[in-house]
């Protein structure tokens, strides 16, 4: 399966015969609907709004764009916000949701607009699962261009791996197809940057042969999280690649949608995933995680079908107004776990503190573009505050930078792609690379987009010079 036929570059001209792509314009009925991200202080207020059912649609908005002088940002799901357009054109590709997938050659073909959840259902027919990160209403696209990672990821890697190829706008307004073979240069550099170097229409993945996982959360009072991040912490560092892992330090809002045993409490949580061909080596790395950490107030970690990952995490599925802060660490230390125990109490303002278990297969080939720098860290830090009143925006960026201070001494300085959300973190965007990788980055949004048309995004600033995109 490929997503053009004969793998050739292709250009096109709106053809007459087709319909024109739809335009909105704020104070239409549609407008507000159609700019509105998942997160609610990321939305969008572009002048135009661009609404693609087809790849067509995104020439004409791109060429349009162009002798408009407007910037341009893309919008699926509304997931993964990096700087929300002002004034410029939005594209929004939500319509656009075809879906193929291959059971011989265990691959998928997605239009821009696919979610996981979709892709998924229909990979689980026949045994097969995408990469999808911890919530699977996220688009595939999007989060696969930005690297993306889940309770798959140390076994099976980064989503961005696994993309075979890609159709895709360029800053050009021409719809062409890439992959190792066909402008090779651009396929390494799209497999991470988030979207620099073009709207992708489509892209062809690799699914994995999965369908049973061992996994859940295990959930302690928060009053004991030293102890339980701490040994977590120790037993994590011995686990096998085929094990993905994170310790949390939750406080759950009273939302109708969470179980009621997670209701409106506060917890010390430990989340695990197995995802090795024979489960009894995951059965047995929990039961001495068990051992270790004491039994838990309530226990979630069971034998689940691969569809069912999120169940894992329970991430919230409705909008919400969040600000968020990451940072990578070398390590998970007694000094950080007491720095964050401290001061993350039922009344902090944070939603939740994250550490994620890095390595296995997140260490990228040398050949492929790393979205989570090449630092060696060891965990991943990633904390949310929810902007309600009383406090707002205000209260919450004020709860999260309590924690950014506690964990600023224990950080390394690098970002993950995925990760970094708004204006602060489309300025941390080269700190996601390697200074060569960032280098080569650069060169090549000089080369397809010099002057850099995809600019609402986590922005890779043109290289200044002249240099080679390789």
């Amino acid at each position: 399966m490929s997503i053009a036929p004969n793998l050739e570059e292709r250009h096109y001209s709106p053809d007459p015969g087709l319909d024109d792509v739809r335009f909105l314009y704020p104070g239409d009925a549609d407008y507000l609907q159609a700019v509105t991200a998942w997160n609610l202080l990321g939305s969008h207020a572009p002048a135009v709004v661009a609404m693609a059912t087809r790849p067509e649609h995104v020439v004409q908005a791109v060429r349009r764009a162009r002798a408009d002088g407007l910037g341009v940002g893309v919008m699926a799901t509304g997931h993964g916000t990096g700087v929300a357009v002002a004034g410029g054109m939005l594209v929004n590709t939500s319509a656009m949701r075809g879906l193929i997938v291959d059971p011989v050659s265990r691959t998928a073909r997605v239009q821009a607009g696919v979610s996981w959840r979709e892709l998924n259902e229909r990979a689980a027919q026949h045994g097969l699962i995408g990469l999808q990160g911890s919530n699977s209403h996220v688009g595939v696209v999007g989060y696969s261009l930005g690297g993306g990672f889940g309770w798959l990821g140390r076994h099976f890697g980064f989503a961005s791996q696994s993309i075979i190829s890609a159709e895709l706008v360029t800053a050009a307004g021409e719809l062409i197809t890439v992959d190792a073979s066909h402008h090779p240069g651009l396929f390494w550099g799209l497999r991470g940057s988030a979207g620099n170097l073009g709207i992708v229409t489509a892209l062809e993945l690799r699914l994995v042969e999965l369908d049973v996982v061992y996994g859940g959360a295990l959930y302690y009072p928060l009053a004991d999280a030293v102890g339980v991040l701490s040994g977590y912490a120790e037993w994590a560092r011995e686990q096998p690649d085929e094990i993905a892992s994170s310790a949390a330090l939750v406080n759950f809002p009273p939302l109708p949608a969470l179980p009621e045993e997670l209701r409106g409490r506060s917890f010390a949580c430990i989340r695990v995933c197995y995802s090795g061909a024979d489960l009894g080596p995951g059965v047995a790395a929990v039961r001495d995680l068990r051992h270790a950490l004491g039994t838990p107030l309530v226990d979630h970690v069971r034998r689940m079908p691969a569809l069912d990952l999120d169940q894992i995490s329970t991430e919230p599925v409705d909008p919400l107004p969040v600000l968020l802060h990451s940072a990578l660490l070398p390590d998970l230390t007694g000094s950080l776990i007491e720095q964050i125990a401290a001061a993350q109490t039922p009344d902090s303002g944070v939603l939740f503190v994250e550490f994620r278990h890095l390595g296995g297969a997140l260490r990228v080939p040398s050949d492929q573009l790393s979205p989570m720098n090449r630092t060696g860290a060891q965990f991943s830090l990633n904390a949310a505050a929810v902007a309600f009143p009383p406090g707002g925006p205000q209260g919450a960026a004020a709860a999260l930078d309590v924690v950014a201070r506690r964990v600023a001494p224990f950080a390394d300085g690098a970002g993950y792609v995925n990760f970094l959300e708004g204006a602060d973190g489309s300025r941390r965007m080269h700190t996601a690379f390697s200074e060569p990788e960032w280098r080569r980055l650069q060169a090549l949004k000089r080369h397809w987009d010099p002057s850099n048309l995809f600019r609402f995004n986590r922005n890779i600033p043109p290289y200044p010079g002249a240099m080679s995109p390789a």
